[in-house]
């Protein structure tokens, strides 16, 4: 008789202990963690920066208030300032026209929507991907906050996969005028023969900045400039900037800027560098890396676009989606008593994008999506 051959007892053990864990990791835990930030902050401040930046300056913009505060320190204080160009209130009256709680509650469910919109636009399929990104501290702690981070990195999905595509102008020009630190997008873009499209969303962030002044009776438009020099000077030692770094090791304000600067600036050229050569992905990465480098305030939530670099590179589960789940060693940006967290955050960041440069398959910049 034939010997039948069965599959060994602990090939299939092992298989079904790494699915239990694969589900633990990735459904689990996410879920479990979503649930206790976001219950756990319901009472005590949250939403509070959709409350003091974005809700209540759609309802100053609808009682006809200039909604920008004055350019001082107390002015700019943490969750009570609008400082956004003007398109960003506009867009957000109908949440202006809400009770408080029914305005966070929604914009809750817009956040959390986006982070997977921003990885089904960019071909994800895998679940374990998507519970990966949920596990990640930047993201529950923005929808925490009601940061509008989630909606930029869906923006920045949207310009990936319209790249060669004119409508790419209309979702670029939205992320820059709300993140104008994002500008160095734009030079991805001109680096991969994209000219046109980086011009037109060029030009359609500077007509969207001039049309929501004149709607808002170019309120604030004077001190604009100064305000926000102001919340630089106020933020930039806190968060996980490199400017915040450089002050923590002592350098003066000036000389942390020259700092970072130079380090944005090599950034920079080598994102043109490769996006000559036609390696799209990686001048991606690069152009992001700068645009992190260049800001003087960089918050734990802004490491949300790590998902797009991330999602680029890696369509199915792998080492790299668990990255963004290191920030769990510094949660949290609002106490910085030990400099340290401040060299892990950005340690974590940089390692994010290295390993998705790295990982970049060197096709031409032509290839979808």
């Amino acid at each position: 008789m034939a010997h039948v051959a069965h599959p060994r007892p602990l090939a299939g053990s092992l298989a079904a202990l790494r699915r239990l864990g694969e589900i633990g990791l990735l459904a689990v835990a996410p879920a479990a963690l979503a649930l206790t930030i976001i219950g756990g902050a319901i009472g005590h401040r949250y939403a509070f920066d959709f409350h003091g930046a974005l809700w209540q300056a759609a309802r100053d913009v609808l009682d006809g208030h200039n909604p920008y505060p004055p350019p001082t320190a107390a002015g700019v204080a943490p969750g009570d300032r609008f400082v956004y160009p003007p398109p960003v209130a506009l867009l957000l009256l109908p949440f202006g026209l809400l009770p408080f709680g029914v305005a966070a509650a929604l914009i809750t469910v817009v956040l959390l929507a986006a982070v997977a919109a921003t990885l089904a636009v960019l071909g994800v399929r895998d679940w374990r991907c998507y519970g990966a990104a949920y596990l990640s501290i930047p993201v529950l702690h923005d929808v925490r906050l009601g940061a509008l981070t989630p909606l930029l990195a869906l923006g920045l999905a949207l310009v990936w996969r319209w790249r060669s595509e004119t409508r790419a102008a209309f979702p670029l020009a939205l992320i820059v005028v709300a993140k104008l630190f994002l500008w160095p997008l734009t030079l991805w873009l001109v680096a991969t023969g994209r000219m046109r499209v980086a011009l037109r969303g060029a030009v359609l962030a500077v007509v969207a900045c001039a049309l929501g002044w004149a709607v808002i009776g170019f309120a604030g438009l004077g001190n604009y400039p100064k305000l926000l020099s102001v919340l630089a000077e106020a933020e930039q030692g806190r968060g996980y900037s490199l400017v915040s770094a450089g002050l923590w090791m002592g350098l003066g304000p000036g000389a942390a800027r020259v700092v970072a600067v130079a380090i944005g600036a090599v950034l920079i050229a080598a994102c043109w560098r490769e996006g000559r050569r036609g390696l799209d992905e990686r001048s991606l990465v690069l152009a992001l890396a700068a645009a992190l480098a260049l800001s003087p305030i960089v918050w734990l939530h802004y490491f949300v676009l790590l998902l797009v670099p991330i999602a680029i590179v890696r369509r199915t589960f792998g080492a790299i989606w668990l990255i963004p789940a290191l920030f769990w060693i510094t949660p949290y940006e609002e106490h910085f008593a030990q400099h340290w967290r401040i060299a892990v955050g950005i340690a974590v960041a940089a390692l994010a994008l290295f390993a998705a440069a790295r990982a970049t398959p060197g096709r031409a910049y032509d290839s979808a999506p």
